[in-house]
């Protein structure tokens, strides 16, 4: 393998946004709506659960994911949140607009 393709391969492998995956992961899982009620209740518990680092991340992780889905269609929304290991399956970019300010986000 050329050094340009191990240089890929390592980029691939790395995930693009780590804090995001492990919040959703942790927070938006297949049994969120049993253990927290709402997606907007979950990201409030990441938000009294965590340090003031991890949610910093996640909030500057969300803003860039957030600001590349742009007007996405709904399903382009849950594919790329399924992608990133969370169950919730928002309506559309209005969802993500409340969730957001549910994580603290303006």
């Amino acid at each position: 393998m050329t050094a340009s393709k191990r240089k890929k391969a390592a980029a691939k492998a790395t995930p693009e946004f780590p804090a995001l995956r492990d919040f959703f992961s942790g927070y938006l899982h297949q049994d969120f709506q049993d253990e927290y009620g709402s997606a907007a209740k979950a990201a409030k518990a990441f938000c009294g659960d965590a340090s003031e680092e991890e949610i910093a991340a996640v909030h500057a992780e969300w803003r860039t994911w957030r600001s590349q889905l742009g007007n996405a269609p709904a399903t382009n929304i849950a594919t790329s949140l399924r992608a990133m290991g969370a169950a919730w399956q928002p309506e559309g970019v209005d969802d993500l607009d409340q969730f957001g300010k549910a994580l603290g986000l303006a």
